[in-house]
């Protein structure tokens, strides 16, 4: 048995008059009941073929959006995801869609309609998917950039909820894997990621976040410190698992070999 061992931040809650903070403990995660999961990381900022790509944070200008995810794309996800790759993890893509379910009539749909001025079915159609069961159509929202595409190796689940597991096939294709733990990294850890880690939880998964590997949405006046990342990432690190840094990952990877 391989086991992927690195060292997992969390935070202490206790006791209530001062808190203890920070640790840090081991973790060795059994390379054959671990998986790799990407959330919602398609060709937001930095497609090269698509120029009016959606706008991930609708409050910065568009080259700010841009060059932040493409900075954590590009310089994070992408070595993380390599090396998950050359460890022979299961890959998982987790991504949003448009089935024929009649979301813009969800609650969900009326907020993206509210908050984000969001057609959800014209936003998440795809012009490559069985038209009796999803949306048909030519938006490029959800199009693959040439920079983190999936491979034919890896599995692809669709989802239509902030949650990766809410009426999704993932939860089956984990326990047919043998899954146990997951090593997570994606968008936004506010939204959608930070969804799918909790119901992972409840689900009895061990959860491990790369933390530069994320954002959370963040306003303008906190974008220079990143704050509202950091705040979430200390929430997840409290109420959800573990965090680690890519780098300490990707050299857990490379021990393996």
């Amino acid at each position: 048995m391989s086991q992927l061992i690195f060292n997992g931040r969390y935070y202490r809650l206790f006791p209530p008059e001062s808190f203890l903070g920070y640790a840090e403990e081991q973790l060795e995660l059994d390379t054959s009941a671990t998986a790799f999961l990407v959330v919602d990381v398609y060709g937001l900022g930095f497609s090269p073929d698509d120029e009016d790509d959606p706008h991930p944070y609708p409050s910065l200008s568009l080259e700010q959006s841009k060059e932040i995810e493409k900075r954590v794309v590009v310089d994070h996800i992408k070595p993380a995801l390599d090396a998950a790759r050359q460890a022979g993890l299961p890959i998982i893509y987790v991504n949003n869609s448009a089935p024929r379910i009649q979301i813009n009539r969800s609650e969900l749909g009326k907020i993206a309609r509210r908050s984000d001025d969001l057609d959800w079915e014209a936003w998440g159609s795809e012009k490559d998917v069985d038209p009796r069961e999803y949306v048909l159509g030519d938006s490029t929202a959800l199009r693959f950039s040439k920079v983190i595409s999936p491979q034919t190796t890896d599995y692809f689940i669709r989802k239509h909820a902030y949650s990766g597991f809410y009426e999704t096939r993932l939860d089956s294709l984990l326990r047919n894997l043998g899954i146990k733990s997951l090593v997570c990294v994606g968008f936004a850890l506010d939204m959608c990621l930070g969804y799918t880690l909790v119901d992972a939880i409840n689900r009895n998964y061990q959860v491990v976040l790369l933390r530069d590997c994320t954002l959370a949405m963040e306003m303008p006046w906190e974008l220079p410190e990143r704050s509202f990342t950091k705040r979430m990432t200390l929430w997840m690190e409290y109420a959800v698992g573990h965090t680690v840094d890519s780098k300490d990952f990707i050299d857990a990877c490379k021990r393996l070999s």
